[in-house]
C-alpha cells in the first residue's frame, strides 16, 4: 500500500506539466504588466527610455547595457528591463545624482503592484493543481 506521501509526489508529477504552464502565464502576465506601469510612470523627455523598458521572454537575451548586461534568460522566467545601448542612465533617473532629482518609477511600480502578482500566482497555482 502506497504511503499518503507517495500518493502525493505521483499526484504532482503528473500534475507537473499544467503546474508549469500556469506558473509561466501567470510570470508572462506580470511580466507585462510591470512594464506597461513601469513606461507609464517613467519621467518623459525625449521618450527613450520609456522605449528601452521591454519583456524577455525565457531562453532569450536582455538588451546588452540593460542593468546586468545581455544574459540569457533561463527556462521558465521572464525578465523586465530598462535600458539599451542608446539609453544607459534608467539609473540615474531612478535614484538621482549630484546635478538631478531622483525620478522614481522602477522600484515604486514594483512596491505598489508585488502583492498583486503573488496574488495572481497563487491563483494560477492553485488552478493548475485542481
Amino acid at each position: 500500500m502506497a504511503s499518503m506521501s507517495d500518493q502525493f509526489r505521483a499526484f504532482l508529477e503528473a500534475k507537473e506539466p499544467v503546474i508549469l504552464e500556469g506558473a509561466l502565464k501567470s510570470q508572462e502576465a506580470n511580466a507585462k504588466e510591470f512594464a506597461r506601469e513601469a513606461r507609464r510612470k517613467v519621467p518623459r523627455r525625449s521618450g527613450d527610455l520609456r522605449k528601452s523598458i521591454v519583456v524577455t521572454g525565457p531562453g532569450q537575451r536582455t538588451p546588452a547595457y540593460s542593468r546586468g548586461g545581455a544574459k540569457t534568460v533561463p527556462a521558465n522566467t521572464y525578465v523586465v528591463t530598462a535600458g539599451d545601448t542608446k539609453t544607459r542612465y534608467g539609473h540615474i533617473v531612478e535614484h538621482g545624482s549630484k546635478k538631478m532629482r531622483a525620478r522614481p518609477f522602477w522600484w515604486n511600480t514594483y512596491r505598489t503592484l508585488r502583492a498583486k502578482f503573488r496574488r495572481r500566482h497563487k491563483a494560477a497555482l492553485r488552478r493548475a493543481v485542481k
